[in-house]
């Protein structure tokens, strides 16, 4: 600062100027340090500090944000956003699940409810499958009975391939029904354990 201090005083009396005007000192790519009282071309672009006539720092400007300095600053204040959305979105959640649960007991029922209509679709998809596995069955016994495939009774191919592809999308719509049934339990058991660290926070804060 000793160095600083007696640049500012040498350009002080060497220009008159200097002595109403603010005094810039800033530094090169090279580091070469320059000092003036009118904006330094080779420190464009570059931090600088300004000093006043009496020699004090009046302030500090930092040099202008590179392009990449500037996309991290919007990836974070979009991160930031979304923070905040998330979190406003959580608040929402959990007011409606206190408003529309008021006891676990309340969360249990409905878990219940959900289960018991998944449930019906899955036995009827099973039913179904159970009765498509029974035709294919039947049409291909019919097929051993044949002697002579020029004897084979009209449609009795085509029975064979209705029967097998509803066979195979009612294998798929029990592998969908078993999904739901297990995002339905995965549901309600996050609604339970997030009631009771709601019901918790309410209970500590009241005491």
């Amino acid at each position: 600062m000793k160095g600083t201090a007696k640049i500012l005083l040498c350009l002080s009396t060497m220009t008159p100027l200097a002595v109403h005007a603010q005094i810039i000192m800033c530094k090169d790519a090279a580091g070469k340090t320059y000092t003036s009282d009118r904006p330094i071309m080779e420190c464009s672009g570059r931090a600088y500090r300004e000093f006043g006539k009496n020699g004090n720092l009046k302030r500090e400007v930092a040099a202008p944000l590179t392009a990449e300095q500037k996309r991290q600053m919007e990836l974070e204040e979009q991160r930031r956003k979304a923070e905040e959305a998330a979190l406003a979105e959580q608040k929402q959640a959990d007011r409606a699940m206190l408003t529309r649960y008021l006891n676990e007991g309340d969360i249990g029922l409905a878990r219940k409810r959900a289960l018991e209509v998944a449930g019906e679709q899955r036995q009827r998809h099973a039913e179904a499958l159970a009765a498509a596995e029974k035709r294919l069955k039947q049409a291909q016994l019919e097929i051993t009975q044949v002697k002579n495939k020029n004897d084979m009774p009209p449609g009795l191919q085509r029975r064979i391939e209705e029967a097998d592809k509803a066979i195979r999308d009612e294998r798929k719509n029990l592998q969908e029904s078993d999904h739901e049934i297990a995002q339905i339990n995965k549901k309600y058991d996050a609604t339970l354990q997030r009631y009771r660290e709601l019901a918790g926070r309410q209970s500590t804060a009241s005491k």
